[in-house]
């Protein structure tokens, strides 16, 4: 996922950047600070009056996991699953450690937890389920606030135009004022619809694409723990998780 995103990144740049100089074009002429600060901070400033505090941090942790972080493989997540089933096969569901895992992820190492503590596998699989469900709807908070992003950048890109064609029509005795308001006009509006359909609108999709991949990712966990919980024959175990190997990267 990291690698897509950082792929469309430079070619979206690359283009755009290749556009204006094309032909002997200058891209100092595209640089506009007052224009800039119009679009990007009436994006911000709108966002921030339509959205919460908390909607802001889960939108923080979606781009944390798209551009660092990233995840696990279904091959890597199934490999330490059935290193589980054995080991509880051997010894014991009591003998999981979470603190032993690679993987250092949250759900899954409180899915260990509640098998280590041989908790029923009708209650794993409940608390398991509303938890994911409530980390998909944090997910989903997070794209609607970047699609809200991607609908208010453009607007904010009109007002600069505005701003720009009056301060234009104030000046037209002044031929120095007319350039100035006229710059303001026109780069505003190419900010605001490049950061939409650049970066706020496609970092939508993205979350959205990334909600998918988690939910199948979760489903794998909670097959694979209820697989250990019963006691199930790890190469059982195996053949479950392989299903998910053609769902997810």
């Amino acid at each position: 996922m990291r690698t897509t995103t950082y792929i469309g990144l430079i070619m979206g740049v690359s283009i755009v950047y290749w556009a204006v100089l094309a032909k002997g074009g200058d891209s100092s002429i595209f640089t506009n600070v007052v224009a800039l600060l119009i679009a990007v901070g009436g994006t911000f400033a709108a966002t921030t009056l339509s959205s919460s505090r908390i909607t802001g941090v889960h939108a923080a942790s979606a781009m944390k996991r798209i551009f660092l972080t990233g995840s696990p493989t279904s091959r890597q997540l199934a490999g330490e699953l059935v290193q589980l089933a054995r080991l509880a096969k051997a010894r014991g569901v009591a003998s999981i450690d979470p603190r032993a895992v690679a993987t250092r992820d949250p759900f899954l190492l409180k899915g260990l937890q509640l098998v280590a503590d041989g908790v029923a596998p009708e209650r794993i699989e409940e608390l398991m389920r509303l938890e994911s469900e409530i980390l998909s709807e944090k997910r989903v908070a997070a794209e609607r606030m970047f699609r809200l992003m991607g609908t208010y950048s453009p607007m904010f890109g009109l007002v600069g135009t505005l701003i720009g064609l009056i301060q234009m029509l104030k000046g037209l005795t002044d031929p120095a004022a007319i350039g100035k308001g006229m710059s303001v006009a026109l780069m505003a509006t190419f900010y605001g619809v490049l950061l939409a359909g650049l970066l706020f609108l496609p970092l939508a999709g993205k979350v959205r694409t990334l909600d998918l991949d988690e939910r199948l990712q979760r489903d794998q966990i909670i097959a694979g723990l209820l697989g250990i919980r019963i006691g199930q024959n790890p190469e059982h175990v195996r053949e479950t998780l392989d299903v998910f190997a053609g769902t997810r990267g």
